[in-house]
């Protein structure tokens, strides 16, 4: 497992700022993360847990 450090950004939203993640790179390709792909974010305190959608079929 791969660990990366990246910078929690802001945007403005409705006239307010808000944070913004960004996640981009070829790395998310290998990993199966495809353009179109649906996915699950899971909030837990301090944590983000990122999942594929099983979509049966593919």
């Amino acid at each position: 497992m791969k660990v990366r450090l990246l910078t929690v950004f802001s945007v403005t939203a409705n006239d307010s700022e808000v944070p913004q993640i960004r996640l981009q790179g070829k790395w998310l390709e290998k990993l199966g993360f495809r353009y179109g792909k649906k996915i699950i974010v899971e909030e837990k305190a301090g944590q983000l847990l990122i999942k594929l959608v099983a979509i049966e079929g593919e």
